[in-house]
């Protein structure tokens, strides 16, 4: 019986033993545990921008910058693409031994480090297990004219599609969301991750209305100066990360110096800036934003007016000579003609065969 007993006991701990093999295979070869590098990732693009502007580099030499989510067998990060213009007469191995430090002290490798004095480069990718969080590539500053086009999409909270197709095409856009819509948290969200630029895009009162209605949480001329700032904070609120506002419709409202001057103050408290739309010849709105000592820039051209892909190739040639003529240009389109997104696939390659670079909007503010 005791015989029996012990070989009983002997079996159950063999059982055990295998079973507790079988989990740990399984766990380690069949179904590994999720590694998340997420927030490792976000930590080291941050110290790596510190030791940028340690060295001088500051927001205005970002040429661009592309976040985006990745997953593979059981690990999740998000890789970080920047493209950086370098000072002149940056020390490129000192700096490359700082960015090389930066990395190191957050437990991750320099999986690659390239300098090229003659064509002063600098193009590093590190990461963990040979997965890239961060690939950063600086470049001398060029020495022809710089021509620069911020394009703003506004109109977006209606739909989440459309946003992941713009950022598809991997260009600084800047995007004006609407406030109180479905996806409008969504959207500042996922844009604002990916590292572009937001608005809020402020419903204003038109010169029409009612019968134009800018729809929801809109600014009216007669509202006082207490619902204005009421509908204005809670607006802000509603778009998470946004840099600044360009009014939707508001031809009224920017005519009217008192109403704006309402505006800007609010917009100058919360250090955003402002464009304005251009939505009436008349609009005073840029006039009182730089009077106010607000960064602001204006509209110069709408793309697409007219839901048609020759009309709107035509202005994106418009603003293609703007450019470079004078320079910078800043142009609206909106989310809701696909016909844009068509042409902007066909025309931004053209724009940077000749030199034109797109820019966030902030660029372009003074």
């Amino acid at each position: 019986m005791a015989s029996a007993v012990k070989s009983f006991f002997r079996s159950l701990i063999i059982i055990l033993l295998l079973a507790l093999a079988g989990y740990y295979l399984y766990l380690t070869y069949i179904n590994p545990p999720l590694l998340d590098y997420t927030e490792k990732g976000v930590q080291l693009d941050q110290d790596i921008d510190k030791i940028l502007v340690n060295s001088g580099i500051g927001t205005a030499d970002i040429i661009k910058v592309f976040r985006e989510e990745k997953k593979l067998n059981n690990v999740k990060w998000i890789q970080t693409t920047k493209e950086v213009r370098l000072l002149k007469d940056t020390d490129l191995p000192a700096l490359a031994k700082a960015l090389t430090q930066a990395v190191n002290a957050k437990g991750a490798k320099v999986i690659s480090l390239n300098i090229s004095a003659d064509k002063k480069t600098l193009s590093l990718k590190a990461g963990l297990n040979q997965v890239i969080l961060e690939s950063l590539l600086l470049r001398a500053k060029s020495a022809q004219k710089k021509y620069r086009v911020a394009i703003l999409i506004d109109d977006l909270g209606y739909d989440n599609k459309v946003v992941l197709e713009l950022l598809a095409l991997r260009e600084p856009l800047t995007f004006a969301i609407l406030p109180g819509e479905h996806y409008t948290k969504v959207i500042a969200e996922e844009v604002a991750k990916a590292g572009y630029e937001v608005l809020l895009h402020q419903p204003m009162e038109p010169l029409d209305y009612p019968k134009d209605d800018p729809g929801k949480r809109a600014i009216l001329v007669l509202m006082t100066p207490a619902e204005t700032r009421a509908m204005l904070l809670k607006n802000i609120g509603d778009v998470p990360y946004a840099d600044g506002v360009n009014n939707h419709m508001g031809s009224k409202v920017t005519e009217d110096v008192t109403k704006m001057e309402e505006i800007v103050g609010i917009l100058k408290e919360h250090n955003l800036l402002f464009v304005d739309s251009r939505t009436s010849t008349k609009s005073v709105a840029y006039r009182v934003a730089k009077k106010a000592g607000l960064r602001a820039a204006y509209n110069q051209a709408f793309l697409d007016n007219q839901n048609d892909l020759d009309y709107i190739k035509k202005q994106l040639d418009l603003v293609e000579e703007m450019a470079i003529k004078n320079g910078r240009v800043v142009a609206i389109g909106h989310c809701e003609r696909k016909q844009t997104l068509i042409a902007l696939q066909e025309k931004l390659p053209e724009f940077k065969s000749k030199g034109i670079e797109i820019v966030p909007v902030s660029q372009l503010t003074e």
